[in-house]
């Protein structure tokens, strides 16, 4: 039996209130407490509650707090209290509380310096690829950031190629909770252990690394592979600082193992942890070496991690008053409508964290199955969208935002306004659909329409389409949305559910990336990258040598466009404050727009409960607690 959430969260809170009165079973109220200045490990305190504990639940319990070890939501939600953050984006502008400024061309913290690279040495090619400089290798001479100009090597002397310069200056003043200063040695340092982890196969920011060195005790100077100017962000490069004379002569097995670096690393944040009781709390004092430029040191004297599991749990605890913020919960989505009536009443605030991930509806235009032919047209495509009313989609997901027209998320000042163009409008799209002669042609709407003079499309042919979708047996509701939609358009659409590790698995087995789908619903993790580049021609996925990545390819619908690919290598190969890539963003918008290589429909959003009393409270992109500090 499915259980509508709506009508089930009334009995639940009359639970919850009843267990507000005795206390929630494995989540007992807490004795917080207090650190004896002199010791220096996990162990038992005294126990007073004291009178200011900020205390917020979790969904989940991390492994570690190892930088470089956990990478769950959690982990990295409580280190925003132990590291403070060394970047912030809200609003998408930076902030910073490490660097005295974030980097840029204007302050001439970015340059772009002409080298010498002899063959044989590692070089970023004219596609964005990391290469060796060899004969044949296509790359971009020193000043080149247009296709006209791009030269095969053909082993000359050594070339002059371009290479990127970051200066990070860092703050004096800034502490160890151990009273040592930090300096940009311990980013240095972090850089090195990341480094040594990953190896060659690890993240963006170390791949694309020639060097990272703190030049002196408040400044970094990182240094880019030679051809590599398709830098996302500045602070991506920024190397978050660990306590080089703490750790610096730990082996590799004792960083992710010891207790130190695990449990109770040294913090240079506004908290410090005191004590982790596995399965139920972690417990943070507050940081008397954590100094605030922006003259914001914390109001609570103790901050609380608890850890609940499933969403019914967690609003117990909250209205059970053992949490003042319930994060990383995502059964919190299922009393969403409730929980909305509520924040009208006042009980509670809600807050929502955009951008995890890029859900979409992908269209099957160069299938390498040579009967799905009939979306290889951008009109059917832009018909298509206009049949289908995301906002109800949207409204039918608890996990989902605002819905999108394109590759950014709302409020990007990237974003081109003028190509929203595709509102829903059955009437137009049916109209477009007859234009092009796809007829109704026994005037009965239950039945799919007939192609009749469709270019490229055999005489007679039904509009018949497969929709592949994530999920158990049962029908996802949105699915069955996007169902009705089109059949009110006169397209017969056969529902195809499959388990993800099945439809997503990589091509030729997998039939989204294998190539051989007429239009799959899915997400794509969001992070440090340009969307466009999911999309050009290179990424379509198929045998090697014909298409470049194999069947690595994320360009699962085939899409190839010269004017979408010329776009999109702007944006990957240009600075991101330059004025190349502000013409490219709009370009690649466009472009997009028209073709439709994919129909956006919105960004998954979490959802965070605080309380109304909590003053100061606001979730950053993909940070929640950037500003943990401030919170009142």
């Amino acid at each position: 039996m499915v259980l509508n959430n709506r009508t089930f969260l009334s009995p639940i809170l009359a639970l919850v209130f009843l267990l507000a009165a005795c206390g929630v079973e494995g989540n007992q109220a807490l004795q917080i407490p207090i650190p004896n200045p002199d010791q220096d490990s996990l162990g038992s305190f005294p126990s007073p509650v004291p009178e200011k504990v900020l205390s917020i639940c979790l969904g989940a319990e991390p492994e570690s707090l190892f930088l470089y070890g956990d990478q769950s939501i959690s982990a990295n939600m409580i280190r925003q209290a132990i590291y403070d953050n060394p970047v912030d984006e809200v609003d998408f502008q930076f902030s910073s509380n490490l660097l005295e400024e974030i980097p840029s061309q204007a302050n001439e913290l970015v340059s772009v310096v002409p080298v010498a690279v002899e063959p044989g040495e590692r070089i970023v090619d004219s596609k964005g690829n990391l290469s060796i400089l060899a004969s044949g290798v296509v790359y971009r001479p020193s000043g080149c950031t247009k296709a006209d100009c791009l030269e095969p090597y053909q082993n000359q002397a050594p070339v002059i190629m371009d290479q990127v310069e970051i200066t990070f200056p860092v703050k004096s003043g800034i502490n160890w909770s151990d009273g040592i200063p930090l300096t940009a040695l311990d980013s240095e340092f972090s850089y090195q252990v990341a480094r040594d982890i990953y190896g060659s196969l690890g993240p963006r920011n170390i791949r694309y690394t020639v060097s990272y060195e703190a030049v002196d005790q408040k400044t970094i100077l990182w240094k880019g592979v030679p051809g590599f100017l398709g830098i996302y962000s500045y602070p991506e490069y920024l190397f978050r600082p660990l306590p080089k004379h703490l750790w610096g002569d730990l082996t590799m097995e004792e960083l992710f193992s010891s207790e130190k670096t695990t449990q109770l690393p040294l913090s240079w944040g506004p908290y410090r942890i005191v004590e982790w009781i596995t399965g139920d709390h972690i417990s943070l004092v507050r940081n008397e070496e954590y100094h605030s430029f922006a003259d914001e040191e914390p109001e609570f004297d103790y901050l609380v991690f608890r850890f609940v599991s499933g969403g019914e749990e967690a609003l117990a605890a909250y209205y059970a008053g053992e949490c003042d913020i319930v994060a990383n919960e995502p059964g919190l989505v299922d009393y969403l409508p409730d929980l909305i009536d509520q924040e009208g009443d006042g009980e509670l605030n809600l807050s929502y964290i955009a951008g995890g991930a890029w859900e979409q509806i992908s269209f099957g235009i160069n299938s390498l199955d040579p009967k799905r032919v009939l979306l290889q047209d951008p009109r059917t495509r832009q018909a298509i969208a206009q049949c289908i009313n995301r906002e109800k989609i949207a409204a039918s997901r608890a996990n989902a935002g605002t819905v999108v027209e394109g590759l950014y998320l709302p409020g990007d000042p990237r974003n081109n306004s003028s190509s929203y163009i595709y509102p829903y409008q059955p009437a137009l799209a049916i109209g477009i659909l007859e234009e092009m002669g796809w007829i109704d042609h026994d005037q009965d709407p239950t039945t799919p329409r007939i192609a009749f003079g469709v270019p490229g499309v055999k005489e007679g042919t039904a509009f018949q389409l497969s929709l592949l979708v994530a999920g158990s047996e049962e029908i996802p509701l949105s699915t069955e949305s996007i169902q009705e939609d089109l059949e009110v358009c006169g397209i017969e659409i056969q529902i195809d559910v499959l388990p993800a590790d099945e439809l997503l698995a990589p091509g030729p087995e997998g039939p989204i990336f294998g190539r051989e789908f007429d239009l799959a619903l899915f997400a794509w993790s969001t992070g440090p990258y340009h969307l466009c580049q999911l999309f050009i021609s290179d990424e379509i996925p198929g045998n090697y040598p014909l298409y470049p990545k194999g069947w690595g390819g994320t360009n699962a619908s085939g899409y190839s466009n010269q004017e979408f690919d010329a776009n999109c290598s702007e944006l990957l190969n240009n600075l991101p404050d330059s004025q190349e890539i502000q013409e490219a963003v709009m370009r690649v918008q466009e472009v997009f727009t028209e073709n439709l290589p994919v129909l956006p429909l919105f960004f998954r959003h979490q959802v965070i409960l605080s309380r109304p009393r909590l003053i100061g409270f606001q979730s950053g992109k993909f940070q929640p607690f950037w500003n943990l500090e401030m919170i009142r």
